[in-house]
């Protein structure tokens, strides 16, 4: 039989990036402050995060710098390594929305000031370092930068001009814009000047799940681009607990405006594993593409609970931006691959459950929602009665931890499994393993050989001398129907 060939370049939704951190708001991480943290859901405990991603494409490579942990580098959007940044003076937590860009032969570096006290630039030789702390955002009387220095983002210009932006969330608030100076790149060359303001009238700015709070909202998670001679600068929206955060799009002829809304967001996804879909920034990538990198909401154990995705970028004749954001399995150079998640609500049964997480929890579709097998059981399986014979070929698992502590040192850890397939009287047909991972990872995706089956069953480890257990938040199956004229 011939082996079937896949491209080596699929990606799926939420990505699958390794080693996760330990989230900014985690108790192994803020201390004594988590305590009084109002967006944990449920008992104060260590989670794993990713969000809010930006970054470069650089000889053939894709450099992504997210909150918590920067920095993770791939050539393909498949395979993603981790790559630790290196500093001149210790390894600062750089937090919150970092932010690089090319500037002359010199990459800059910043981030937000939030849980950081005061903000710092930084200057390196390469993307992951060795960086340089030039000191903190000034203005150009010398004076520190006003107002608040949230979720910066920076822009070099094809003239090598040098832009930043940030946003304040207080009275006043807004996205602020301003010149540096790229040889000094600590102080502005001019006042700062609002450049993006909450406009109410575009509806899904407003805050609240459903949009429904007119007079607020929260714009922030800017990122400037440019573009057939235009200046794209996107904003997140709306708020990064819900659902409908989104991104939208000022356009404009300078990099400090004036600027003109698009009225439609560029990205927005309510629904299913890839919902709330804001704050990144676009990247352009090889033979002329632009990507869109994304944070998307996982909101389990908190509110700020997230993992991010990437999708790309298109233009109609008008020039409007948009992002068709995907969760089925893609291909970087030729897209869309047609395999369909086929394991959505379908029926399910596991070797045990614990109080009410229940296995149809594992196909709802939903991040929030999870399957944890009996403490006790040392092989926990989870099956799946696809209802009738489809054509199998990948499988994205979002495993849930339970018992996460960074302090006492009870870490992550791979989690080696197998699925075995069935047909439609339960007879075994195969199995495909990955019995000898020794990467972690959080989110989990796989291509295999494609195989014929009517019923999918998922088994793991879960040891009993462990006192890290894993449950399945989704267990998704992508393939096609096997088309039959007799009934299943």
């Amino acid at each position: 039989m011939t082996k079937t060939t896949f491209p080596n370049d699929i990606f799926c939704n939420p990505l699958p990036m390794p080693d996760y951190p330990v989230g900014i708001c985690a108790p192994s991480r803020r201390g004594k402050d988590a305590q009084n943290d109002k967006y944990f859901i449920g008992p104060v405990r260590d989670f794993r995060e990713l969000a809010d991603p930006e970054g470069i494409y650089l000889d053939g490579k894709w450099y992504v710098f997210p909150s918590a942990r920067q920095a993770y580098v791939s050539s393909d959007l498949a395979r993603w390594e981790y790559c630790p940044l290196t500093f001149e003076d210790g390894s600062p937590d750089l937090g919150y929305a970092p932010s690089i860009a090319k500037v002359n032969e010199h990459f800059i570096l910043t981030s937000s000031t939030l849980f950081q006290g005061r903000a710092a630039i930084f200057r390196a030789p390469t993307p992951l370092g060795p960086y340089r702390n030039l000191g903190s955002p000034q203005m150009p009387d010398g004076a520190p930068i006003r107002p608040q220095w949230l979720d910066p983002t920076i822009f070099c210009d094809d003239d090598g001009r040098l832009y930043m932006y940030w946003h304040f969330g207080g009275e006043g608030a807004g996205v602020f814009g301003a010149e540096f100076d790229p040889e000094n790149p600590v102080r502005a060359m001019t006042e700062p000047v609002k450049v993006i303001d909450f406009d109410p009238t575009n509806e899904f700015e407003r805050y609240g799940e459903n949009n429904e709070h007119i007079d607020k909202s929260y714009v922030e998670g800017e990122a400037m681009f440019k573009h057939n001679g235009e200046y794209y600068l996107q904003y997140a929206c709306n708020g990064t607990v819900f659902r409908h955060y989104a991104i939208g799009v000022y356009r404009g002829k300078s990099p400090l405006g004036p600027f003109t809304v698009q009225r439609t967001p560029v990205v927005l996804s309510p629904t299913g594993r890839v919902a709330g879909t804001g704050h990144g920034g676009w990247i352009a990538g090889p033979n002329g593409t632009i990507w869109q990198f994304y944070t998307c909401c996982a909101r389990r154990i908190h509110f700020f609970e997230r993992r991010i995705g990437v999708d790309r970028v298109t233009f109609d004749a008008n020039g409007d931006a948009h992002v068709t954001v995907t969760n089925t399995p893609q291909s970087m150079t030729s897209g869309d691959l047609g395999w369909k998640p086929v394991s959505v609500n379908k029926p399910t049964s596991a070797s045990s459950y614990r109080d009410t997480n229940y296995a149809s929890f594992a196909t709802d579709d939903a991040t929030h929602t999870w399957w944890m097998p009996a403490a006790n059981d040392p092989a926990p399986w989870l099956e799946i009665d696809l209802k009738q014979t489809f054509t199998l070929k990948a499988v994205q698992i979002l495993w849930v931890e339970e018992g996460l502590n960074f302090q006492q040192g009870i870490l992550p850890r791979p989690v080696p499994f197998e699925l075995e397939f069935f047909d439609k009287n339960h007879e075994l047909l195969g199995k495909r393993s990955w019995l000898e991972l020794q990467t972690d990872h959080l989110v989990e995706f796989k291509t295999f050989e494609p195989i014929q089956a009517c019923h999918v069953r998922l088994v793991f480890d879960n040891p009993a001398e462990s006192l890290l257990k894993h449950g399945v938040s989704n267990l998704t199956l992508f393939g096609n129907a096997v088309y039959s004229k007799q009934t299943p």
